[in-house]
């Protein structure tokens, strides 16, 4: 891999932890690596008005985070492209697996 090649991924990457890093879309990327979600079902799940709900998405599409299609009067959200559903599964086995299992790994990494 070239210099450049490498600024272009380092880039890439950065916008897309950028856009990862509000706790909030966060949230918003964890049910959408579950599958394809309406702005109404993500409102309720993640518990913003539908304003907030929206920048946060608006800055998600920006970032090409995610993509939208229309289903008759909604508008359906889903992850684009593998890296966020990678980095999503990555955290997920990270954070919310189980508690029993989390403990023995930071208790076997202090050994």
């Amino acid at each position: 891999m070239s210099y450049a090649d490498l600024i272009g991924s380092a880039r890439r990457a950065s916008t897309l932890l950028k856009a990862m890093s509000n706790e909030r879309r966060l949230l918003i990327l964890c049910h959408l690596a579950e599958g394809e979600r309406s702005v109404g079902e993500l409102e309720s799940l993640v518990g913003l008005s539908q304003s907030a709900l929206s920048q946060h998405l608006a800055r998600l599409r920006r970032d090409r985070v995610v993509r939208t299609r229309r289903a008759a009067q909604s508008i359906i959200y889903s992850l684009e492209g593998e890296e966020a559903l990678t980095i999503m599964e990555a955290l997920r086995r990270l954070y919310v697996g189980a508690p029993a299992q989390r403990g023995k790994d930071v208790a076997g990494a202090a050994d």
